[in-house]
């Protein structure tokens, strides 16, 4: 066994689960973390001298070129989360180092999430919360409740997360449109939707569900004149970045009542406790939990060993992330 990588965060149960661990133990020799904090970045360029390989996840430290210079045998760093970008600085890539991440396996989730949410409020399920309050009584029982079945929904972002999403929807017979001007109108109609204008979506779909990444061009993306837009009766999902959006503009137009959102994320996160958006009976705000659930957590590390081993073999790991992908992804 000549492989040896180290883990720069200490081992949460629900994600470095042991029969995994003893996978990779079964390939490589595997250097813990044995403090109840993350290594610092200085800790990391120290310890990984004599590795081959880094993984990270969620809290660890920046893996900057300090490190890089410090481990030359480390060809790999795995992320066994989703996000990289406020990991690894563009240099990393240039200096030949394969990086990947989990980022696949919770958009899977996410995109389960992003259906839930939609299901629940094109049903109305926030009014029977906590055992329905006694108005809820008040109407027929099928009073503001509607089905997914035959709508139009509108995907901003045809990114990992979206195309999840996308993926659950054949059963409905949806009629799918989609925003995104980093994708080909044939890779869209390869995945079977037709790409239109933002205003387009905004303004003729049903669903609007929101998984665009955060970059220069999409903070903000979804302003006041914007969300004018979206016609009455519609359900708006954000699973992707608070930050898209203009909160106060989103809380104005959905204190009128023409639609309904559900906000998975918010900015800031989370809402402060007076925000108008925390007093509208149209909003629900989960908090940020789209993507983990106990049971699918052990997947981000089972695809990072999967990866590693994948590149140890001398081929090329599922979830390579590109130098050229960073501008685009979340």
């Amino acid at each position: 066994m000549d492989k040896r990588v180290i883990i720069t965060v200490p081992e949460r149960p629900d994600i470095f689960q042991a029969d995994i661990m003893d996978d990779l133990k079964s390939c490589a020799e595997v250097v813990h973390n044995d403090l109840d904090r993350p290594y610092t970045t200085e800790e990391i360029a120290e310890k990984a001298v004599d590795c081959d390989a880094i993984i990270t996840s969620w809290g660890s430290a920046a893996i900057d070129m300090s490190v890089i210079n410090a481990a030359p045998r480390v060809k790999i760093i795995a992320h066994a989360a989703g996000s990289i970008k406020h990991l690894f600085p563009e240099q990393i890539f240039d200096s030949g180092v394969t990086i990947t991440n989990s980022a696949s396996v919770m958009a899977t989730y996410v995109g389960e999430f992003a259906l839930t949410l939609t299901l629940a409020m094109l049903r109305t399920l926030p009014r029977y919360a906590y055992g329905a309050p006694a108005e809820a009584w008040d109407d027929i029982p099928c009073a503001g409740n509607e089905t997914l079945f035959g709508k139009t929904v509108g995907i901003i972002g045809l990114s990992h997360t979206g195309r999840a999403f996308l993926r659950l929807l054949p059963p409905f017979g949806c009629n799918v449109i989609a925003y995104d001007p980093y994708i080909s109108r044939s890779a869209a109609e390869e995945l079977g939707v037709k790409l239109v204008s933002l205003e387009q979506l905004l303004a003729e779909s049903k669903v609007i569900s929101l998984h665009a990444p955060v970059t220069e061009e999409t903070k903000g993306m979804l302003d006041a004149d914007k969300l004018k837009l979206i016609p009455a009766g519609a359900v708006f999902v954000n699973t992707a970045r608070g930050v898209l959006i203009d909160h106060d503009a989103l809380a104005k137009e959905l204190a009128t009542g023409r639609f309904k959102a559900a906000l998975d994320v918010t900015w800031p996160e989370p809402l402060p406790s007076d925000h108008a958006l925390r007093q509208l009976p149209n909003v629900i705000i989960p908090s940020h939990i789209a993507g983990p659930t106990t049971d699918g957590r052990r997947d981000m590390f089972r695809c990072v060993v999967d990866d590693l081993k994948l590149f140890w073999d001398g081929k090329t790991p599922k979830n390579l992330i590109t130098k050229q992908m960073l501008r685009t992804m979340a």
